[in-house]
């Protein structure tokens, strides 16, 4: 049996070019670069950037036992690679992809985000 990845959604305040997806993560590389420096208020490395905690706007967490790179939209697009991220987490957290589950709370004390997603 494989072990599940982990995919990570961010949406950085007044700057689109540092929101993104982070895909294929193991629990222990997740929480050691991103949940640990989160939220303990420090700076951490998102797709080449240094972010400060305090300007995300959005964090959503979800894993899959699929490769991020294989993970398909209900129109058939896929996941990586899409140009609109914000279409591609509303499918997400809406439960219309299916193999992929939201996993946010489970990482994150303090998440107001009542986003919840049903495995399909």
């Amino acid at each position: 049996m494989s072990l599940p990845k982990y995919h990570l959604y961010i949406e950085y305040a007044q700057d689109p070019e540092k929101s993104g997806i982070r895909f294929n993560l193991s629990e222990e590389e997740l929480v050691r670069t991103f949940v640990n420096p989160y939220e303990t208020g420090k700076p951490f490395w998102f797709c080449g950037r240094l972010l400060k905690p305090a300007k995300v706007e959005k964090t959503i967490i979800f894993w899959s036992f699929e490769d991020g790179s294989t993970i398909v939209l209900p129109n058939r697009e896929m996941v990586a690679g899409h140009p609109n991220k914000k279409f591609v987490m509303e499918k997400i957290c809406a439960g219309r992809v299916k193999g992929v589950n939201i996993c946010t709370d489970k990482f994150l004390k303090n998440n107001t985000d009542t986003t919840t997603a049903k495995s399909k």
